[in-house]
C-alpha cells in the first residue's frame, strides 16, 4: 500500500469516529408496582382466554358470528387497562358456577362484540 492509501484510511477512520453519535444508555429502577401490574395483566389476559375455550362461551360467539380466533385476537388487542378494568368487573362478580358464571360468559362476549363493532 502507498503511503496515500494509509493517509486515506486514517482520515477515514478520524471521521467516522468524529461525525458518529452514539446514544447514552439509561437505566432506570424498575419498580415493584410496575412489575406486579404487568404480571396481574397477563393473569387476567389468561383467565380471558380460560373463559374463552369454555363451550357455553363459544356457542355465544357463533351464535353472533364471532369466531373463537377472532375473540381471541380482539383479546390480544385490548390494552392493560382494559384488561384491568375487565378483570375489576369481573371481581364484582359473584363466585363462578350458576348465575356469575353465565353473567361472565356474558359479559366477555359482549365485549367481544362491542370491539368487533368498533373495528
Amino acid at each position: 500500500m502507498t503511503k496515500f492509501s494509509h493517509l486515506a484510511i486514517v482520515y477515514v477512520c478520524v471521521f467516522a469516529l468524529v461525525f458518529t453519535h452514539t446514544m447514552p444508555a439509561y437505566a432506570g429502577m424498575v419498580g415493584t408496582n410496575e412489575i406486579l401490574q404487568e404480571q396481574y395483566t397477563d393473569l387476567k389476559r389468561e383467565n380471558l382466554y380460560q373463559i374463552l375455550y369454555q363451550a357455553e362461551a363459544r356457542s355465544l360467539l357463533e351464535q353472533h358470528g364471532v369466531t373463537a380466533e377472532q375473540a381471541q385476537e380482539r383479546i390480544n388487542s385490548l390494552t392493560d387497562e382494559e384488561i384491568r378494568v375487565f378483570a375489576q368487573n369481573f371481581e364484582d362478580l359473584p363466585a363462578a358456577g350458576g348465575i356469575g358464571g353465565a353473567a361472565a360468559i356474558l359479559i366477555l362476549v359482549l365485549l367481544v362484540i362491542i370491539l368487533a363493532l368498533a373495528k
